[in-house]
Order: C-alpha cells, then sequence, then structure tokens
C-alpha cells in the first residue's frame, strides 16, 4: 500500500529549481553575482521529500576567448526538505560573485546519496542514484550570458514525473530536468476548489508537460512558459469523488496569465 501511494506521488510531484544571477558594481573586478535558489511543487500523499545535493557546477564560455570550464559554485553538502516550497516559496543556495563576459552553456547538479521520501502516514523511503548520474546530472542548451551590471537569471525545472523510478521495490531519482531564462516566456496561475477534491493541474503543450499542486487556498503557478496555447487539466485523485476537467487557455511572453472562472470548481461525480 505504501509502494502503490508513493507511485501516484510520482507522478503528480514537480520540482523546480531557480538559479539567479545577479550583477553589481564591481570596478576592480567588473564581476557578476550568481545566485541559486530552489523551490518546489508538492505531492499530497507525500508528507516530506528531502532532496541531498552534494555540489553544483557550471560550464561557462568566454565569449572572447570561445575557451570554457566547469566551474564548482561555493555550495557545501546539504539536504532540503522540497515540500516546504513551492508555488513561488524558494530558498538560497548559492550567493557568490562570477565573472561577467561568460556565457552559462551548461549547469551540473551532483547528487548526494541522502535523498528520500515521506509518505503520509509511514516511514522514510530512500531515493537511491543510478550510477550513471553519480557524477553529476548536466543540463544542456542553457545559454544565458553574464554581463557586468546586469541581472541574468536562469530557472531549472525538474519534472518529477520523469525523475523518480521504482524497481522492484527500490525507488531511484534521476532528475529529468530543462532550463530557460527567467525572462522567457509567460506564467499560468489559477486556482482551484474545493480542497476536498485534492487535485493536481498537469498543463501540456505539444511533448512538454508540468505538473503542479495548489496550495491550502487552491493557488497554483507555473511559470517559463512557451507562448501559446496549452492544454489544462485538473485531475482530482479517485477517492476524492470528484469529476476532472479539462480546457484550453493561451499565454504570451513576458505576461500573467489569470485563468478564469476563479477559482476553477471541480463537481462530484
Amino acid at each position: 500500500m505504501m509502494h502503490s501511494i508513493v507511485r501516484y506521488a510520482v507522478l503528480i510531484t514537480a520540482i523546480i529549481f531557480s538559479f539567479v544571477a545577479c550583477g553589481e558594481e564591481d570596478l576592480s573586478e567588473n564581476a557578476a553575482r550568481l545566485r541559486i535558489k530552489l523551490t518546489d511543487a508538492g505531492a499530497p500523499v507525500i508528507k516530506e521529500l528531502y532532496f541531498n545535493i552534494k555540489a553544483i557546477e557550471v560550464f561557462a564560455t568566454d565569449t572572447v576567448t570561445n575557451e570554457g570550464e566547469w566551474v564548482a559554485l561555493a555550495f557545501e553538502n546539504k539536504t532540503y526538505n522540497l515540500l516546504a516550497l513551492r508555488n513561488g516559496k524558494t530558498i538560497d543556495l548559492v550567493d557568490q560573485y562570477f565573472p561577467s563576459g561568460k556565457v552559462i552553456e551548461k549547469i551540473k547538479i551532483i547528487p548526494g546519496l541522502n535523498s528520500y521520501l515521506v509518505p503520509v502516514g509511514s516511514g522514510n523511503i530512500p531515493l537511491n542514484i543510478p550510477p550513471e548520474i553519480a557524477e553529476g546530472i548536466i543540463i544542456d542548451k542553457v545559454n544565458v550570458l553574464l554581463s557586468s551590471h546586469v541581472i541574468s537569471s536562469i530557472v531549472i525545472d525538474v519534472n518529477v514525473t520523469h525523475s523518480v523510478h521504482e524497481s522492484n521495490g527500490n525507488y531511484f531519482l534521476h532528475p529529468s530536468a530543462r532550463a530557460f531564462s527567467e525572462s522567457f516566456g509567460g506564467k499560468l496561475k489559477g486556482y482551484v476548489a474545493p480542497i476536498e477534491a485534492i487535485s493536481f493541474v498537469a498543463i501540456v503543450q505539444e511533448e512538454e508537460t508540468l505538473i503542479s499542486l495548489p496550495e491550502a487556498d487552491g493557488m497554483f503557478m507555473f511559470t517559463g512558459l512557451n507562448p501559446g496555447r496549452w492544454e489544462v487539466y485538473v485531475i482530482s485523485i479517485p477517492e476524492a469523488g470528484y469529476r476532472d476537467t479539462t480546457f484550453v487557455d493561451s499565454v504570451e511572453n513576458g505576461k500573467l496569465k489569470e485563468i478564469t472562472p476563479k477559482p476553477i470548481t471541480l463537481l462530484p461525480k
């Protein structure tokens, strides 16, 4: 029963990582400033989800010489309760100066060995790290320029639907992530009711699927969305006894789209 609950949770949990690079005046070094933040979306059947990060690196290419190298950031091995962070809540991971005139092409997250799930009403379930990613999960096609005195922000979105896997009763963490400039795309925000529906929201555009768990007041939000039409699915777990609903809404670049009606009300079956 415990493992079946966690399998369901895996399908509806999303983790989002946001990286913020912030430039400040530094006339001697002409430095930018790099900040890394962590945020998350939750799942109704998981009480806590602890993600252990051992190290973070970026692949930075010089805009003059075109030479690149991996740079380890000022980060110490730490574990974070992701379920305490969702729908806009964040926690800082890194805050350091970084040379300007560099392009961040790739980001590497090196997982630690102490990630685990705590399901509702059950004990800890360890999340194993597959050998092929023990040295790090690399996110390609970041391509964000760090300019002096200019704020450059990057958002990393790890899709847990494709990141946590079960095999023979063991659970494995293999993050599947996308990365985009914080100024890219649009935002989609809405509210779901009633709370008894215990719903989650999935949005789909072509091959991309994103998932969010609403807050206690029913609010949910997606960021970094491609402009255009998105299919929106508001889904209740079967035991709640409410009907799912689906519709299409549009997102514009650089704008926040608030879904109407407010709230989206699920009806009893």
